[in-house]
């Protein structure tokens, strides 16, 4: 077993054992699709638009799992090894400290892919609704929507000075990207502009792109190139910016 494995292991152990983090992969997303998707199963209403239509819906919670992990989990994560300094006593071993930051995202994609799963399962059986029906648009859709989220997580572990900095920012650019998402106001009821700017936004995307491979079409390319940019964009700017110590 060489050095990176072993560190996926130590991290992943640390990330299981702790009930905030399984309960924002596993529990909230199907909670979320209970409290909304309950009341309109069997509605002959699907798509890929806003509230009330069920592929909407597990799209969201995707989006949100995605969003917690790389937005909450990951930048307090590397803050809180940033202030204890285990970055830097790494650095005085063969190990090398990006070893660590590459471990951290290998464990956030993993139980990424796992709440996922769960996440399908729980629509095929609790909203009796069919898994995604454009598969290989809804992986690349996945795939591009962790991408950018992880980087806007890695650039602000970048630039948040202490875990408590990096715990303040995260959310205090997740609510507002969630509203954009259309969590609690359609995004058809929203001014035009402001429309047009959450359509790309990166969960505004996200929600979109996966919605519309879940009911079958193909994910708007405009939205998947803006995922993908954010993703460019935001990994160059965390790889200039990041401090080890």
């Amino acid at each position: 077993m060489n050095a990176l494995t072993k560190l996926i292991a130590v991290e992943m152990k640390l990330f299981v054992r702790e009930p905030v983090s399984l309960f924002f992969v596993f529990v909230l997303p199907i909670g979320l699709m209970l409290v909304f998707g309950l009341p309109q199963r069997g509605s002959s209403t699907q798509g890929t638009g806003q509230h009330g239509e069920l592929t909407f819906l597990p799209a969201l919670a995707l989006a949100l799992t995605i969003g917690m992990l790389a937005l909450f989990t990951l930048p307090m994560a590397l803050g809180v090894y940033r202030e204890r300094r285990v970055l830097r006593r790494l650095a005085t071993t063969p190990v090398h400290p990006g070893m660590l930051l590459v471990a951290q995202v290998v464990v956030n994609l993993v139980m990424g892919v796992a709440g996922a799963v769960v996440t399908a399962i729980g629509v095929r059986f609790l909203l009796d609704q069919s898994s995604p029906a454009n598969m290989p648009g809804f992986v690349l859709a996945f795939l591009l929507g962790v991408a950018c989220l992880f980087a806007i997580g890695l650039l602000i572990a970048a630039l948040a000075p202490s875990a408590r900095a990096a715990q303040s920012i995260g959310p205090a650019l997740f609510f507002p990207l969630l509203f954009l998402a259309g969590a609690w106001l359609p995004r058809d009821q929203m001014p035009t502009v402001l429309a047009r700017i959450a359509d790309y936004s990166p969960l505004g995307a996200t929600v979109d792109t996966l919605a519309a491979s879940w009911a079958g079409d193909s994910p708007a390319l405009s939205q998947l190139l803006v995922l993908a940019a954010t993703a460019v964009l935001g990994s160059v700017l965390a790889t200039r910016f990041f401090r080890w110590e």
